[in-house]
């Protein structure tokens, strides 16, 4: 693309360099990058231990939207994020993401009602679509022989969050509610936002027309949110419900309309080119589908252990949330130690094939887990299984998408790769909660639920992660980021 301005602008950077090798620089701007990445992971275990403590603090029964809000406002605003990143430089956009993230918490935190909780959340969601930006300034910022593998070790780094998260959310929320994991939140966000502005460096734009296409933003991420919000409230209201079918419906017209509103559009804010290019559409899919099962399963997992154990009533474990992050340790220092061995060598492999084994470990992994899953020693062995193939997911959908985009596009697949691994996880919970419900028990209006649900939603893991590998074996020859400069001499879209 050339650019529009009569003169060069300063702050576009040169193409990274082809070599090049780790130093404390580099270490230090990937601590700076995954530190604000897996905060959101933090913050969605987090927010999950805090859920509780809001509807007894505020006696609402509205308390899903505390979780919600954030994560529509997220889908809405990761298209702008995208093509803000692009026009103005990604550490821009991730710095004031983080601004209003930390506000927004601390505006939550010190809220006496919880329709002002709800907007302390919202503008917190501004921050949500930063880990589409933090992989794209992966590829503007270092030397091209180290991509693949600073991208798979921020990926995999949500291992050690799992890990440390769980005792950490204990810990604040019994002694200081819900206001204590916000405050958390809100305070790790802003050394975040430290970390970023002193550590990394500037990074190019990538895009020079300064033309904006709101309306067709705005299409999308309303469309995508519509969708999500159906899905999400599916299980409560009925999936045949007015409101249900009626959301579903709006979301599916908006979704259609932006097809037409980006052809139109002088200034997209999506290349829709990029998308109908078959290697990307596969890596996308395919790479939303086995991290929403990475991201998604382990929560559902919790539901087990944390569930109590009645004979002919309720199948769970009956675990002590410390309990249960005592327990987890196992697996999830497995999916910590694979993602980072796996990101280690990354450079040295093809990493079509390594995905694929992770695919069919991790799918082979969560069968096992649906058969046996009845005590600690069960479903210990069988989630290290499981989350050997996770580490090498984590690690490596981040590698797949450098494979299929180009420099400039990279923003563009890393956000639509966040947007699916959201739809696709709305979809897969409201999926496992379908299950769990046809074997459930009702009592006093309390749903407790069977073995069988349980099996069902470890095995549905498996079926979806199976998807994804038979998506995976027609993706072609990924482009490696050493050789950008040649292959960007090839026609992406013959590709």
């Amino acid at each position: 693309m050339t650019p529009t301005s009569p003169s060069p602008s300063p702050d576009i950077a040169s193409p990274a360099k082809t070599g090049g090798g780790w130093n404390l620089r580099l270490v230090a701007v990937l601590i700076a990058l995954a530190w604000p990445t897996q905060l959101l992971a933090a913050g969605g275990i987090l927010g999950a231990n805090a859920t509780a403590s809001v509807a007894q603090s505020f006696h609402t029964t509205q308390v899903a939207w505390f979780g919600l809000t954030l994560t529509l406002v997220t889908i809405l605003l990761t298209p702008f994020a995208i093509k803000l990143g692009d026009l103005y430089g990604r550490k821009r956009v991730m710095l004031a993401m983080m601004a209003l993230g930390a506000g927004g918490e601390a505006l939550a935190a010190l809220a006496g009602d919880f329709w002002l909780v709800l907007v302390g959340r919202a503008i917190a969601g501004f921050y949500g679509p930063f880990g589409a930006l933090s992989f794209a300034a992966v590829r503007d910022i270092f030397p091209r022989r180290l991509v693949k593998s600073a991208s798979g070790m921020i990926g995999s780094s949500v291992g050690l969050v799992a890990l440390g998260t769980p005792f950490l959310a204990g810990w604040l929320v019994d002694h200081w509610g819900y206001r204590g994991a916000l405050w958390f939140l809100a305070a790790a966000t802003a050394v975040a936002f430290l970390l970023v502005a002193l550590v990394v460096p500037e990074t190019p734009r990538h895009a020079f027309d300064p033309g904006f296409d709101w309306t067709g933003g705005l299409v999308l991420g309303g469309g995508l949110t519509a969708v999500i919000y159906a899905v999400g409230q599916g299980q409560s209201w009925g999936w045949t419900d007015v409101r249900t079918l009626g959301w579903l419906g709006a979301g599916a017209a908006a979704l259609t309309a932006f097809l037409f509103v980006e052809r139109a559009s002088a200034h997209p804010i999506l290349d829709l080119r990029v998308l109908r290019r078959r290697p990307v559409a596969l890596a996308l899919t395919a790479g939303g589908l086995a991290q929403t099962v990475a991201f998604t399963m382990p929560g559902l997992a919790i539901l087990l252990a944390l569930f109590p154990h009645i004979p002919g009533v309720s199948a769970g474990l009956g675990w002590t949330a410390q309990h249960n992050a005592v327990v987890s340790v196992s697996w999830n220092l497995v999916m910590f130690g694979t993602g980072i061995l796996v990101s280690r060598f990354l450079r040295g492999l093809d990493p079509r094939r390594v995905w694929i084994a992770g695919l069919t470990v991790m799918a082979v992994g969560y069968a096992l887990v649906g058969f046996f899953h009845g005590n600690e020693l069960e479903l210990s062995l069988t989630s290290c299984v499981a989350n050997i193939g996770a580490g090498v997911v984590v690690a490596g959908a981040p590698v797949l998408v450098v494979g299929v985009v180009s420099r400039d596009e990279q923003g563009l697949g890393s956000g639509m790769l966040n947007m699916l691994i959201s739809l696709f996880g709305a979809i897969v919970t409201a999926g496992a909660y379908a299950l769990l419900s046809a074997h459930s028990t009702v009592v006093d209006g309390t749903a407790f639920y069977q073995d069988a649900g349980y099996a069902w939603v470890f095995w549905l893991g498996a079926l979806v992660t199976l998807l994804a590998l038979a998506l995976s074996l027609f993706i072609p020859p990924l482009r490696d980021p050493e050789n950008e400069d040649a292959m960007d001499t090839v026609d992406p879209v013959a590709v």
